[in-house]
């Protein structure tokens, strides 16, 4: 039997007031090294259709705040005001609400924040407002950066829908294209199975990024082209086809793998070359595509919400197909009974020693599964992992209230080694993805 990796804490630290219910990793001030990111306010519970809900109204943050810290703890930046600590704010689908990058070609970082009816664009390294528009819905709260300067009417960064939309757009629709001053340069328009991920890349290795909404290449001129052959956009449905994860495996020298979750289906495509597979499944919320095991070159492995958790082989040969569970080591907190759990990036790709494993960070404390479909690899809790019992309205997801961790693998000591960063409102802890000696 396969010994269970246990990876220790070597990094921890306290938000205090200024925790966020998602955090965002970049080097915002050149220095070379990464800082944190840390949002507070409601998301897309912000917009009209959702805030009158009661159980969202019953919580809803008093206030939008995004702070800055070094990786030792200290805060560098705040915008807004930090919520009160003695409620839980609701919060949910905060994992694009905020983008990094070079907006204008100046060599400095921006910080793009989506706030639905309002885009804001900071300067990275000291959080001035640099630039602000008005939107014209209250409902953008997915925002991405290209990362490239831009020709005139070509779009720096783009803002979207990410949950119902108003009048005839649909679910997910439209998306904006703006310029480095954040004036409209194309839009509004629909861009099919846009959903709830936006990449920017250079998935052609033409030397110019495209950003990766839905099914579609956008260009930052905006023109759409579909990269998943045999899948006819116009048939697309927005509401139960929408991409909610996309997971790339970069290959040296061979064409990219594209993997899709996209809701009521899971595509695999080798990019320019053609569709691998289309899986059916009960809820696609997360994909992984990677080396997970040794006989075959690739796999993707598909979460559906709530599990099961499925591995196919690269020509779509399904491998296994297991539940997953919440993990409690320090005890659940009492007040999560009832309460479901629902990230946006419920699964990540750990790599460790050369293989690659599943990290379930969907409710509880995260663990790693193999290409067999065992937990193989788990993190030691620290003693402040343990959550504290708050009183939650009925009917509200644990993780939308505060519960539960996100987990992220970055760049955390700018060496170029991965390391899981596991977050809840309150801490941060760093674990090297390194076996022990």
């Amino acid at each position: 039997m396969t010994q269970t990796i246990t990876l220790g804490c070597r990094a921890e630290f306290a938000f205090g007031p200024y925790g966020g219910a998602e955090l965002f990793f970049a080097d915002i001030d050149g220095d070379g090294q990464m800082e944190v990111l840390a949002y507070q306010g409601p998301a897309v519970f912000g917009a009209g259709l959702y805030r009158v809900w009661p159980k969202v109204a019953a919580a809803f943050p008093q206030s939008v705040c995004l702070s800055a810290f070094r990786k030792d703890g200290t805060r560098l930046w705040t915008y807004g005001q930090p919520n009160p600590t003695d409620r839980s704010y609701i919060c949910h689908a905060h994992e694009s609400c905020v983008a990094t990058g070079d907006v204008n070609g100046d060599g400095v970082a921006e910080v793009a924040l989506a706030d639905g009816d309002r885009i804001v664009l900071l300067d990275g390294p000291t959080g001035k407002v640099r630039a602000e528009r008005r939107l014209p819905e209250d409902n953008y709260y997915i925002v991405q950066i290209l990362g490239q300067k831009v020709a005139c009417g070509e779009a720096a960064l783009v803002v979207k829908n990410g949950e119902g939309g108003y009048g005839a757009w649909r679910y997910g629709e439209p998306v904006l294209g703006l310029g480095a001053d954040l004036a409209t340069v194309w839009g509004p328009v629909a861009v099919p199975g846009g959903g709830h991920h936006i990449i920017p890349l250079d998935l052609d290795n033409t030397g110019a990024k495209e950003f990766l909404i839905g099914y579609c290449l956008v260009h930052p001129g905006g023109q759409q082209r579909c990269i998943v052959p045999g899948l006819d956009p116009a048939t697309v449905d927005a509401s139960s086809s929408h991409v909610d994860y996309t997971d790339i495996l970069q290959r040296s020298g061979q064409p990219p793998i594209i993997g899709f979750a996209g809701s009521d289906k899971a595509y695999l495509v080798v990019h320019g070359e053609g569709t691998r597979f289309v899986k059916p499944d009960k809820h696609v919320q997360g994909c992984a595509v990677g080396r997970f095991r040794t006989d075959s070159e690739w796999q993707m492995a598909v979460y559906n919400d709530d599990g099961p958790m499925v591995l196919y082989d690269q020509n779509g040969t399904e491998l296994w197909r297991v539940p997953t569970q919440e993990r409690w080591p320090l005890g659940a907190p009492r007040t999560c009974a009832g309460h479901e759990f629902h990230r946006n990036r419920p699964v990540v790709k750990l790599t460790l020693a050369s293989r690659d494993y599943l990290l379930y960070t969907d409710g509880g404390w995260p663990w790693a599964m193999d290409g067999d479909g065992r937990i193989a690899v788990e993190f030691e809790p620290p003693a402040n992992s343990r959550q504290p019992e708050t009183q939650i309205p009925d009917g509200t997801r644990a993780d939308d209230m505060g519960y539960g961790f996100g987990t992220q693998i970055v760049d955390w000591n700018g060496d170029g080694k991965p390391c899981a960063v596991v977050y809840d409102r309150r801490h941060l802890w760093m674990f090297p993805a390194t076996k022990p000696a």
